[in-house]
């Protein structure tokens, strides 16, 4: 087992050295938060195969160097360097909403807010050293600190990240970007960023957050996202991880759905030596629905987990799971899909899909379908797939004249597609088709960091 730099004594003396440095720090409130959830982790401590929900996900290595927290006014990037990293984010263009975060710190200069009526962009920090209890109602009220110990420090450490407000009966046109950028600093760092996208009765947006980082940066990035969409509400959602090869990336992202309210979410799993995505939806009204693609394409001996977790707690919701991976040389992909249906939630609707595909001899696919199912009128299956390149098909491109290396890509980009079909606008969809293009073109060949 790896040894760690960082246990919980390490991360509460770091907790009590800097919580006056965090933003709103003299809300009576923000800190009875941090303090709790300071107190979850202390009792929990960090997870370890031994925890059925990680038990393929063995996370000591991302904790193996000493980790430093990096804030506000200790974080520099040179502006030429911070403009091919943000290049790397696919769909932005002049007319997109554009917050950009350094080291989980917000950076002003490279952000802007296309002006929209009826929405509210601002960095985490900003409100809550100015407005802390406008936040109040959404901080902290669905993520569950006691969930593990990630999402603990999430939110005793949590200082910046983007808050998203979407004022009831807007509809925003243009999409929202979140650009979380990691640097090489002297010393491995870890960052916290938290985000709240809140989407207003009948109101419908499109948020994708990119994470990504220069090629030799070490670090951890922690990050949550906190989503609460009101009735009939429309939020498409995407998050793109494309961390530092040499970084380790945890993510969750809480979901809360009001009645007739719909959730379309894309995951691309690129980067990081070792990565965990977390994505937990509650469908707490009537008719409320969730669609949940992803699509993870790794190399070398880098390690990729997907958890999802879908709760219809009211009847008449619908789910539906979509995760595709694409595994080489000796990488190893991970997908749980669980699906419970509460007592009394009838005329349920929840399919769930998850095939992988080996690209070398070494890599491995675990796949874990969960079904928790306590009402009897419901309608939901699941199925896994894992296996190589159809054989057949490839001596047919390669009879038609395509080298091995151009044929095998034709093949893979087609398995990926279906993922990647169902995002809109179309110009952020040709964008991510092109990226997903570029890194499975990567993939054997050394990669892009």
């Amino acid at each position: 087992m790896a040894t760690t730099a960082n246990s919980r004594e390490t991360f509460a003396s770091d907790f009590e050295r800097v919580r006056g440095s965090l933003a709103g720090s003299g809300s009576t409130w923000l800190s009875a938060l941090r303090r709790d959830a300071m107190a979850a982790f202390a009792d929990a401590g960090f997870p370890s195969v031994r925890d059925e929900d990680w038990k393929y996900t063995n996370i000591l290595p991302a904790l193996r160097d000493r980790l430093e927290p990096v804030l506000a006014g200790e974080v520099s990037i040179d502006a030429t360097v911070l403009e091919a990293l943000l290049g790397r984010a696919a769909g932005i263009d002049s007319s997109s909403s554009l917050l950009v975060f350094v080291d989980g710190c917000y950076h002003a200069a490279a952000s802007r807010g296309v002006q929209a009526r009826g929405l509210r962009l601002a960095s985490l920090r900003e409100r809550l050293d100015s407005d802390p209890s406008r936040l109040e109602p959404w901080l902290g009220k669905y993520l569950p600190v006691g969930a593990h110990a990630f999402t603990a420090l999430n939110t005793a450490f949590l200082d910046d990240g983007a808050v998203v407000e979407i004022a009831d009966g807007t509809i925003v046109e243009q999409p929202i970007h979140l650009v979380y950028v990691s640097t090489e600093r002297e010393r491995p760092f870890v960052s916290h960023p938290r985000n709240v996208i809140v989407v207003g009765d009948g109101s419908s947006a499109q948020v994708i957050e990119h994470y990504v980082g220069m090629p030799a940066a070490r670090y951890l990035t922690n990050t949550a996202s906190e989503i609460v969409l009101a009735r009939g509400a429309h939020l498409a959602h995407a998050r793109v991880q494309d961390e530092s090869r040499l970084a380790s990336h945890v993510a969750r992202l809480q979901v809360q759905q009001a009645a007739g309210s719909s959730l379309v979410s894309h995951a691309f799993g690129f980067g990081a030596a070792i990565s965990r995505t977390e994505v937990a939806v509650t469908l707490a009204g009537e008719e409320a629905e969730c669609s949940l693609a992803g699509l993870y394409a790794i190399d070398g001996s880098r390690h990729v987990d997907h958890h999802l977790m879908v709760d219809h707690a009211a009847p008449r919701t619908r789910s539906n799971q979509l995760y595709k991976g694409v595994l080489e040389d000796s990488s190893r992909g991970v997908f749980t899909g669980r699906v419970v249906v509460r007592a009394g939630s009838q005329k349920i609707k929840a399919m769930q899909s998850n095939p992988s595909l080996l690209l070398g001899r070494g890599a491995v696919a675990e796949t874990r379908p969960q079904l928790e199912i306590y009402a009897d009128d419901v309608a939901c299956n699941h199925g896994a797939t894992i296996g190589r390149l159809d054989e057949d098909a490839m001596f047919y491109l390669l009879s038609r004249g395509l080298d091995p290396r151009e044929a095998r890509r034709l093949l893979v980009s087609g398995f990926a597609a279906e993922v990647v079909e169902g995002i809109t606008p179309a110009p952020l969809r040709d964008a991510l088709t092109a990226m997903v293009a570029v890194r499975i073109g990567e993939l054997g060949h050394g990669g892009a960091s």
